[in-house]
């Protein structure tokens, strides 16, 4: 029993390794990496249930500004907008630094 608890535990630590290393990986896309903030995450205060869009106001290569508009996760899934700072590694992995609240655009669709 004990053998197979073992086994269990190194196949769970191992697959959220690969897991981890994916998602990683995957966030030198910058569509991909604020799509993945913004819609998930236990803790995270700016939640989406849905992106309607995402529009890049500024990037220099290293550092980029984006305008997310989308539902929020909370009921009654409220209009909102954010805009994002966001700053690449020097892996080339895009990371959140920061993000403001801004007026939410009046022509999104519910």
């Amino acid at each position: 029993m004990k053998k197979f608890l073992m086994i269990l535990l190194s196949l769970a630590i191992i697959g959220g390794l690969i897991k981890y290393k994916y998602t990683y990986n995957k966030c030198t896309d910058i569509n991909y990496a604020v799509q993945k903030y913004f819609t998930t995450g236990i803790f995270n205060d700016n939640k989406m249930c849905s992106i309607s869009k995402i529009n890049l106001s500024f990037s220099n290569g290293s550092i980029a500004v984006i305008n997310v508009d989308g539902m929020e996760n909370k009921s009654p899934h409220k209009k909102v907008a954010y805009n994002v700072f966001l700053e690449k590694n020097t892996k080339g992995i895009w990371k959140v630094k920061n993000v403001y609240v801004s007026k939410p655009n009046l022509n999104l669709e519910q």
